[in-house]
């Protein structure tokens, strides 16, 4: 992998909102700005297109992806373009070419017409020109109520929602006359859409609604704008029609139509491109990810890792590993619990959340190696671990390998099967997830995850096999874990294979460390090995904790 396919990624402040932005490339920058309600792993393809000229960046918009939302509600397209100039400002571009699609032509040409002296020239890709008449519409039938459901139920209709998009335009307008010019998506671009629809529900909809009502700003905006400009979309766009809408245009702005071929379509943005540009424009150094403390990305070997970190640097260091499947945002309320307490560093896991996995047969000594690397560029000389479920045995494997650097250990919830019980597990715990036609796949994983909180384990739902431990079956929670787990789907049990494949037994019995044990609800492994556990760590400090407050509370004690 190279610099022109190496897609790195990172978090600035703008104020005090965090902006996630993705940037790959050699050369002048260029920036990109996706589509609603996208992110920007979106506009990736155009991207690395031009990755080979132009050093690449693309921001997640104002509330989609990692990137926090904007106040207010409603919005307005020239408060995103507003909010994307400071973004500019803060990254340290330079006056740049830019191309936008969709939302995030609108956001260009606004961007074009309010800040100038930020754009050599623009590439718009589908600006939506609405009428008032089709903008009031669009408002008013487009959002659904994407809450969700304490019986899973949502999935199924958001899925829906989202496939019926492919079909007709508006999407709740199903009629022949409102086809799209287009097949069916694919099921696996259905769920690439559900899975960022997903990730900005809670804040989607005053800056959608902005581009859905930009109608009158639009052309106001074009006749304002003084940079150079192409206009296209792809011929079968349902935006394409908007083209005829555009009021005449100024010397250096034309509309340029490439069919409906993403190459050509590529071409014709590098060769705008290559017009605009300066070509003595730098991007010395983009900002720097490496914060004490919010989300961050660390680089490793497949990818970039994301972190999240909370309290002073100068407390002491509590590494802390979520359980799998699953990812850190989950602990989001620990980490705020322990920040006064200690400087927590709390990855998703390869394989978890944001982070890629490694592919079929890494063993525990990679992740090792991953938190060994992490701890090293936060420059971390001494911390506890924590360690929840799974993650437990990945606790114990850091703490044996890396005995000067771990000082402490807490578990709640340990592996500690034997090998018949290994195989089984291996055999039936995280099972393939393939992306089906009609979106159950959505739902038959938010049911395996709750059915973790009812046995151990979930796939054998035998009364004797019931877990008998209060358990959190909040809709929020589960919803949140499904679609953490599903960012990841081909490689969620990449992790729990590596810890079904090592002795997790003779590290605890080789532990030289002091040793928490910890028995509560937030593993479905507390209580399940306890025998084992208590024969081969007779000398470790037990506590049973109720709830985050008790387990904050537990592990104040590490």
């Amino acid at each position: 992998m190279t610099m022109f396919d190496r897609v790195r990624r990172g978090f600035f402040n703008v104020g005090k909102r965090a902006v996630h932005y993705r940037i790959v490339g050699g050369g002048p920058p260029a920036l990109f700005i996706h589509s609603s309600p996208a992110d920007s792993t979106f506009v990736v393809p155009d991207m690395l297109a031009l990755a080979h000229r132009y050093t690449c960046v693309a921001f997640d918009t104002p509330g989609f992806g990692l990137s926090d939302p904007l106040p207010g509600d409603p919005l307005t397209v020239a408060d995103l373009a507003d909010a994307t100039a400071a973004a500019m400002v803060a990254f340290g571009l330079p006056r740049v070419p830019v191309y936008g699609t969709h939302t995030g032509a609108a956001i260009a040409l606004e961007l074009g017409a309010r800040h100038p002296a930020r754009v050599s020239g623009l590439v718009l890709d589908g600006v939506p020109i609405f009428t008032r008449a089709e903008a009031d519409a669009l408002i008013a039938g487009y959002f659904i109520d994407l809450s969700p459901d304490i019986l899973g139920g949502h999935f199924s209709r958001i899925w829906t929602r989202l496939r019926d998009q492919s079909i007709w335009f508006p999407w709740y307008a199903r009629s022949p006359d409102q086809h799209n010019d287009y097949d069916l998506a694919a099921p696996s671009l259905t769920h690439r859409w559900m899975t960022m629809f997903l990730d900005a529900a809670a804040h989607y909809r005053p800056a959608y609604a902005a581009a859905l009502g930009y109608c009158d700003q639009a052309l106001v905006a074009v006749e304002a704008l003084a940079v150079p400009a192409v206009f296209t979309a792809s011929a079968n766009d349902m935006l394409y029609p908007h083209l005829r809408r555009l009021p005449p245009l100024r010397a250096g702005q034309e509309i340029r139509e490439f069919g409906i071929d993403p190459a050509a379509k590529h071409v014709l943005t590098g060769e705008m491109f290559d017009r605009f540009v300066d070509p003595g424009a730098t991007l010395e150094h983009p900002p720097a990810s490496v914060r004490a403390t919010g989300r961050q990305f660390f680089a490793f070997e497949r990818g970039d890792l994301l972190v999240r970190c909370a309290g002073e640097r100068d407390l002491p260091c509590l590494l802390l590993l979520h359980d799998v499947p699953g990812s850190s945002r989950a602990l989001e309320p620990l980490i705020a619990a322990l920040s006064n307490s200690y400087f927590v560093v709390a990855p998703d896991l390869p394989g978890s959340g944001n982070s890629p996995g490694f592919g079929a047969g890494a063993s525990m000594g990679d992740y090792v190696g991953v938190l060994r690397d992490l701890l090293d560029q936060l420059g971390i000389v001494q911390c506890a671990v924590a360690g929840i479920g799974f993650a437990s045995s990945l606790a114990l494997a850091l703490a044996r390998t890396d005995g000067g650097r771990v000082a402490s250990v807490a578990l709640t919830g340990v592996l500690l099967a034997d090998a018949t019980e290994r195989q089984r597990l291996a055999a039936h715990h995280t099972p393939p997830i393939a992306i089906e036609a009609d979106g159950s796949h959505w739902f038959r994983l938010w049911q395996q995850l709750r059915d973790t909180l009812i046995w151990w384990p979930w796939f054998d739902p035998r009364r004797d096999a019931l877990r008998g431990e209060p358990a959190d079956f909040a809709a929020g929670v589960l919803h949140d874990r499904t679609v953490e787990v599903m960012k990841q789907h081909t490689a969620y049990g990449e992790l729990v294979a590596a810890v079904l494949a090592h002795d997790a037994g003779e590290d605890l019995a080789l532990l030289s460390q002091p040793l928490l044990v910890l028995s509560g609800s937030a593993s479905p492994l507390s209580r399940a090995y306890d025998a084992r556990l208590g024969s081969l760590a007779p000398s470790a400090r037990t506590r049973r904790y109720d709830g985050i407050a008790g387990l904050a509370d537990a592990l104040r004690e590490i």
